[in-house]
């Protein structure tokens, strides 16, 4: 299922963290169990990893062994003259044991859905929502260089929801989209005790609502190239601020031209360049405005083996810098991120296939006085999978992630190795 478009302004859960970026799960072809018409998925995955620095700290490192089982359920069923519509609901559960560091446990819920409605060639909808309950790692997000003073991850709630309209027969010239999402998404309370010994919610300011309103033109000037122009409207809401000079919720605009292609067999691959304003509400409060840009080159020079290179510059919301700290408040109001990212994915035969991936990305902290903090951000992925049926398969995979920063207290460097099994219906 498609990842909602909103979803990527929280930025990334493990900012800076290396992942896996090729494979894909949806390419997999899973036996389904046929259900009032429908195809039902089931489908286990379970995980024993080996982290040595679960806080991602520079000081006293908590290293632990996981298990970790993520099962989930897929039901999507056609509908519609000669079922050109379709829908899709997915269920996944995710729950990490840590056997050494018992306070890094979790359990995650995630449930998504998805609509795709045709009217007619000219005319297509697709609707997809879901519900998250998930978890920050400590010391990822809102409590880098923190996670070790903290006795569980923090929590959160997610709802999100997006309608998208596309104009336009698939063959056309010209074709036009719109998009409306919202994302709302909320924190657990936590509590800590201010310097006057009063209890204070530290996640209270962390809520807010993203409103997203998108159109997209598409024109054709060759039998696989696309020229796009994109327009952005973010509202950005939160939901509380402990100050009225600390308010965070801001209007941004984007736009972005673009080219899409696929001029070979060998080569697919997008590059948008453009502009964002970023207004806030608070008049006080300098604005920002800035380039940016979004590209993606994927080159298969043999059908088993293929190279995606990826960049991209944008500004995101803060993750905790200043703002959300008490006694620091009135700094980083939103970080500008700078990714490069190349992946390589090899398939040596018919079941064993690796991959390798480095990305490295900076966050430039924005405030009061300009520049507050530059992280330098560097992940290492070595991976390999080996499908023993079509029903089973095996992956190992190593991970390094390492961060270097102004602020001393903010560096750490972390290692991951996993082992884990893939079970679906036999």
């Amino acid at each position: 299922m498609r990842v909602f478009p909103l979803a990527a302004i929280m930025g990334s859960l493990f900012a800076g963290h290396a992942h896996s970026a090729i494979i894909n799960e949806d390419d997999r072809q899973d036996q389904s169990i046929e259900v009032s018409g429908g195809q039902f998925t089931p489908l286990i995955k379970v995980y024993q990893r080996y982290d040595d620095n679960v806080a991602s700290s520079d000081i006293d490192d908590i290293s632990s062994w996981a298990t970790i089982y993520e099962p989930s359920v897929s039901y999507s069923k056609q509908f519609g003259e000669f079922g050109k519509n379709s829908y899709q609901l997915d269920y996944v559960l995710a729950h990490g044991a840590f056997h050494a560091s018992d306070e890094d446990s979790y359990t995650d819920h995630d449930i998504s859905g998805k609509v795709n409605y045709e009217i007619n060639s000219r005319h297509r909808f697709v609707l997809q929502g879901g519900y998250i309950d998930s978890h920050d790692e400590r010391g990822s997000r809102f409590s880098i260089g923190t996670g070790e003073g903290l006795t569980e991850p923090d929590t959160y709630q997610q709802f999100y929801t997006n309608l998208e309209y596309n104009y336009g027969i698939v063959e056309a010239d010209l074709r036009l989209q719109f998009e409306y999402g919202l994302l709302d998404n909320n924190y657990d309370a936590r509590f800590v005790v201010d310097a006057s010994g009063n209890p204070i919610d530290r996640t209270r300011e962390r809520d807010r609502q993203t409103d997203q309103m998108l159109a997209k033109l598409y024109y054709r000037v060759g039998s696989a190239t696309d020229l796009t122009f994109e327009a952005v409207r973010l509202d950005v809401d939160y939901d509380f601020t402990r100050t009225p000079e600390n308010e965070l919720s801001s209007v941004e605009m984007q736009y972005l031209l673009g080219v899409k292609w696929e001029a070979t067999a060998l080569t697919t691959g997008y590059a948008k360049v453009g502009y964002k304003d970023k207004n806030f509400d608070l008049n006080s409060r300098e604005d920002h405005s800035g380039f940016e840009w979004d590209a993606q080159v994927q080159w298969e020079p043999k059908t088993y083996s293929r190279f995606k290179l990826s960049t991209g510059r944008s500004t995101q919301e803060t993750n905790g810098e200043g703002f959300f700290v008490p006694g620091r408040n009135g700094q980083g109001y939103f970080v500008i991120n700078t990714t490069h990212e190349l992946a390589w994915q090899h398939d040596w035969n018919n079941r064993f296939s690796t991959e390798a991936l480095y990305r490295y990305s900076e966050d430039i902290y924005e405030g009061d006085v300009g520049e507050i903090r530059d992280d330098d951000n560097n992940g290492l992925v070595l991976k390999a999978y080996y499908d023993m049926s079509y029903w089973l398969s095996f992956t190992l995979e190593y991970v390094n992630n390492d961060r270097d920063s102004t602020r001393a207290n903010l560096e750490y460097d972390r290692d991951l190795i996993t082992l884990g099994v893939r079970v679906a219906l036999k």
